[in-house]
């Protein structure tokens, strides 16, 4: 799909048509990641599910962690 930029203020931004939104099971509100695949070139990031509490927690390490205040 092409679509072009269309400025809102001072931001850009793509309307997304709704057929492409519901097959995607796309709603208001979602966090959408995207990366720089190169100039003029954008790669949305689907990461998979969101990390349980858990999951995230396991990823605490003394040298990520902050120092007690």
């Amino acid at each position: 799909m092409k679509k072009h930029l269309a400025k809102w203020r001072n931001t850009l931004g793509i309307w997304i048509r709704k057929p492409v939104v519901e097959n995607a099971k796309l709603r208001e509100g979602d966090l959408l990641e995207i990366e720089v695949a190169g100039e003029g070139h954008l790669q949305p990031n689907c990461g998979g599910e969101i990390p349980s509490l858990a999951d995230l927690v396991a990823q605490i390490t003394p040298q990520n962690r902050y120092p007690e205040i």
